[in-house]
């Protein structure tokens, strides 16, 4: 009798233990299921729901959606939420920031803004690794989208690198080539190109440095090598008014994927935005 009681009490044990394992596994894969659906997983999934476009499994926003969920709360969703500014509003730049962020969140809604993913004013920002001189150097790549007969592809607008920052500030003001120059066969030219770092004071008024063009350069003489993409930041001004970053945030959360790093507002228009951030 106590034999069968025992070996009841012990059937019942590992019921009850492969039970709750059941339930967890059940719960895990719900959760999991749910973290999946609520990531960002692409950055055109952003735009569509940024735009009020597609659901979480990317089905077309109804009628149902819409009464649960509004575009205001949906905008609340694609928000970095472990941001220190919105989890701690206890300061006065917190403050701020979690009133821009309202501030945005309605000005959107109420103007019904909407992203163009082939958008020109969407600038994508390559943080990458190359090595120099056999050092490895990050390097930031910037590229927009241009339209090209009826398609659209990304090209390179402009690069930044410590390496590539080969001029300095002429602090004696004294560099020119004299106008005499042209009667002793231009012999200046020897000091001109001697003067190392400051040869662009000798340049044609209006000169710009083009760290791109330096870039391709070092690459196809072998002094540059491109390794990788370590990350991807999205600048974007399809919202009047607004900087907009996007960038992916790996968890294994509900906030998580392509979400919005930071938001400012345009002081300037987007030429001078775009002119400031790639240069």
């Amino acid at each position: 009798m106590h034999k069968l009681t025992g070996f009841i009490s012990y059937f019942l044990l590992i019921l009850g233990i492969l039970m709750s394992n059941c339930v967890l596994s059940q719960t895990l894969i719900t959760i999991t299921e749910r973290n999946y659906n609520l990531n960002v997983k692409q950055f055109n999934e952003f735009v569509d729901r940024f735009n009020y476009k597609t659901d979480f499994k990317g089905n077309a926003i109804d009628s149902v959606f819409k009464s649960k969920i509004s575009r205001e709360k949906y905008l609340e969703l694609l928000f970095n939420k472990e941001d220190p500014r919105l989890k701690f509003s206890n300061d006065k730049y917190s403050d701020n920031y979690v009133k821009l962020k309202k501030e945005f969140i309605q000005e959107v809604v109420s103007n019904n803004y909407l992203i163009d993913k082939y958008s020109l004013k969407i600038i994508a920002e390559a943080r990458s690794l190359v090595t120099y001189k056999n050092k490895s150097q990050e390097i930031r790549v910037f590229l927009n989208q241009e339209i090209v007969d009826n398609g659209v592809k990304w090209v390179i607008l402009s690069v930044k690198a410590d390496f590539l920052n080969v001029l300095k500030q002429d602090t004696t003001l004294l560099r020119f080539i004299p106008p005499t120059s042209n009667e002793t066969n231009f012999i200046s030219l020897k000091r001109v190109f001697d003067d190392a770092n400051f040869q662009h004071y000798y340049a044609f008024n209006g000169y710009w440095y083009d760290p791109l063009s330096a870039f391709l350069y070092a690459l196809n003489s072998g002094e540059v090598k491109f390794k990788y993409v370590d990350e991807i930041i999205y600048h974007f001004a399809d919202v009047p008014g607004w900087e907009i970053n996007v960038k992916e945030f790996m968890r294994n959360t509900e906030n998580s994927g392509w979400l919005i790093d930071d938001i400012s507002k345009m002081e300037n228009n987007f030429e001078e935005f775009l002119e400031e951030l790639i240069k």
